[in-house]
């Protein structure tokens, strides 16, 4: 079972499985602590069922709520999974602004990095020791996907989808549907685009064709009004190309 909890622009997705125990995809942009126990609980009626925590990328926007999803839920079973390439920005605490991949949105991240350097990344900030013996760092040097049956979710796996960010990964459910982040969006839009923001385009670009040649037949990014259909994909990347 996939559910959709909608924070601001944002599509966070919970996962049953089982044992009835969930799996959250992101957190969100930093909000009051009501607004997404709340949103939380009406759809899964306790936010301590939550037992793993995937973070598609160390953006502000995806990890804002983690720390204090961290303290709220009440279970010594939970763990984050993130890639190791956020190892050091959540040690660090340092706000992340993205390179714009458009004329406009490059001016825009010029202007972000000015206003926001040396600020702390909210979700990040404040992270204990103790919050840290519940995080898994995902490399891929030795693997290609990295499954989550050991914590009772059969159909769900992880896979490192590179080029908005360093540290993007995406989470597939039962081989056929990719939750990607932002590795695409289409919020405004009917067809997919490349997003506004990131880091490598050609690496984006790489993992689209990854993503299709998985075959996988629907794509749920964290900034859009549905799902995008991988005939869509491919016809976008074919206008790219």
């Amino acid at each position: 079972m996939v559910n959709k909890v909608k924070l601001g622009l944002n599509n966070l997705y919970l996962f049953k499985n089982n044992n009835d125990d969930y799996l959250l995809l992101d957190t969100g942009l930093a909000s009051k602590e009501d607004l997404i126990l709340n949103k939380i609980n009406k759809v899964i009626g306790d936010y301590n069922k939550i037992k793993v925590i995937v973070i598609t990328h160390s953006h502000s926007d995806h990890i804002g709520n983690l720390k204090l999803l961290l303290d709220k839920i009440k279970r010594e079973d939970k763990i984050v999974i993130i890639h190791s390439n956020a190892k050091d920005i959540m040690l660090s605490g340092e706000k992340i602004i993205p390179n714009g991949f458009y004329k406009f949105s490059k001016y825009i991240s010029k202007k972000l990095k000015v206003k926001f350097l040396g600020n702390f990344q909210k979700g990040f900030e404040n992270l204990s020791e103790e919050d840290l013996k519940n995080v898994i760092f995902l490399d891929f040097k030795d693997y290609e996907e990295f499954s989550l049956n050991e914590y009772g979710f059969e159909n769900l796996k992880v896979i490192y989808t590179s080029g908005h960010s360093k540290d993007s990964i995406s989470l597939v459910y039962n081989d056929d549907y990719l939750f990607c982040g932002d590795m695409v969006q289409n919020l405004f839009f009917k067809y997919p685009l490349i997003p506004l923001f990131g880091d490598d385009i050609e690496e984006l670009i790489s993992s689209w064709k990854k993503a299709i040649e998985k075959g996988y037949s629907r794509f749920y990014p964290a900034t859009s009004k549905s799902y995008i259909l991988r005939e869509d994909l491919i016809k976008k990347l074919e206008k790219y190309e």
